[in-house]
């Protein structure tokens, strides 16, 4: 998996790449974890390049929303393919995070 990171306004965009899955989770947790610390609130994940999400995947997703939570962040979702969709409307993902069809919506406050 491979993680880009650009700042756009309030929003810290993260640009994945690859699949998240059992094996690719520990660096996405590391990595969100170290941009938490440094003190970043509002964070949108672009999962256009995503083909694939595993349950340690949705896990991670929602340690990401819980450590959020406190500092009155916001995780927000752009991009996504037909699949990995499908699979956060099987979760019920749909239902607590917010989706949209381009980073550009998604950064709008």
């Amino acid at each position: 998996m491979q993680i880009a990171q650009q700042q756009q306004g309030d929003f810290l965009v993260l640009t994945l790449e690859g699949e998240l899955d059992a094996v690719t989770t520990p660096t996405f947790e590391a990595i969100c974890d170290k941009l938490l610390e440094a003190g970043t609130r509002y964070v949108v994940l672009d999962l256009a390049g995503v083909s694939f999400i595993s349950s340690a995947g949705l896990r991670s997703i929602l340690i990401l929303a819980k450590k959020l939570r406190p500092v009155q962040g916001e995780l927000r979702f752009a991009r996504m393919q037909a699949v990995v969709t499908e699979v956060f409307v099987l979760c019920g993902f749909d239902a607590l995070f917010s989706t949209f069809p381009d980073v550009a919506s998604a950064i709008v406050r």
